[in-house]
């Protein structure tokens, strides 16, 4: 049970799963989660992209963002005597609001505890957003990446996950393995895993955001898609019911765990990744994960036997978890 301190999630609400993961843990009396920081209003909100629109502040930063910040977060817990801890997801300190608007929080909350949470490695932000950067208005920063744990100076903690409470549709094709992501710099590893796959005679379903020639190539079982076209959260996780295994592609330079590792984990799926540190992991489970090689081998006939099971880590991914480590390190 975590009890000392009133917590407040700052999430972006780009990310349909943010709202899904936190929506539970955003219930509980010193829990908050806020998506986004967009009003409710119509007329306030036309006024508010206008104010922040990313086109615009690209050239010069409009001024008079500060009048929005009492809207973002209204203190209205239960006891208010406990301290604050505001959790920003980090994409958002890629904004000079944003940043600004932790310096106000201090300023108003002299009491509170600032943390910001890395769940993609540091080479994928903006220099205006990276750890050293942003490290002075931050009393804790986590990342999900041991390497940048390390590199940068930063509290690892893996990604948290909780189950999506999503009635199995029956429009949503049954399959050995399901793959969702954009193509970024593993294009060529997805097609040569697909195709090892289906030569298997495994029945697959990619979903493949972003790839460019040549390697856009046509099959049977990849579904191409432009830049920002995302398959909902909620179709996903059909998919990942859906489905014997889950495929797990890292970018290069990465070693965490991804959504895929807890998407297997929740919904007692295999999984099948190219990131040889999962052995590492304290989540892994050799009955659960099957290794694809550095020579590109593959053991097919273990997706092919593999019945789907309740996982023991299920439990050791959740939001509450996250709030633990933060209490007990802060």
């Amino acid at each position: 049970n975590v009890g000392k301190y009133n917590f407040v999630f700052f999430l972006e609400d780009f990310f349909e799963f943010n709202k899904i993961i936190f929506e539970e843990i955003g219930k509980r009396e010193n829990v908050r989660s806020i998506l986004g920081f967009v009003p409710k209003n119509r007329f306030l909100r036309i006024l508010f992209k206008l104010q922040h629109s990313k086109t615009t502040n690209k050239y010069f930063s409009l001024p008079f963002k500060s009048l929005w910040y009492n809207t973002y977060f209204k203190n209205n817990f239960a006891d208010q005597r406990k301290p604050i801890v505001f959790i920003f997801n980090a994409r958002l300190m890629e904004y000079d609001y944003t940043r600004e608007y932790v310096v106000w929080l201090r300023k108003k909350y002299p009491r509170c505890k600032l943390v910001v949470n890395y769940w993609d490695i540091v080479a994928t932000w903006k220099e205006d957003a990276s750890p050293d950067a942003i490290r002075g208005l931050f009393d804790m920063l986590i990342s999900y990446d041991r390497d940048d744990a390390k590199k940068y100076n930063m509290y690892y903690h893996p990604t948290v996950y909780a189950e999506t409470k999503i009635s199995k549709p029956n429009n949503t094709p049954e399959t050995d393995v399901f793959f969702v992501g954009a193509a970024k710099n593993r294009m060529k590893n997805i097609l040569e895993t697909y195709d090892i796959l289906e030569g298997a005679g495994l029945n697959c379903y990619f979903y493949v955001m972003d790839a460019k020639p040549p390697y856009n190539q046509e099959r049977r079982g990849i579904h191409y898609v432009d830049k920002d076209v995302w398959l909902s959260y909620e179709k996903c996780i059909q998919f990942v019911q859906h489905s014997k295994c889950v495929l797990e592609i890292i970018q290069q330079g990465a070693r965490g765990e991804t959504l895929r590792v807890w998407e297997a984990i929740t919904y007692g799926k295999m999984l099948l990744t190219n990131n040889a540190f999962i052995r590492e992991s304290r989540f892994y489970d050799p009955d659960y994960v099957s290794i694809i090689s550095e020579n590109k081998e593959i053991d097919t006939q273990r997706i092919k036997d593999y019945v789907c099971k309740p996982n023991p880590f299920k439990d050791q991914i959740t939001p509450e978890n996250l709030l633990r480590y933060i209490e007990e390190n802060l």
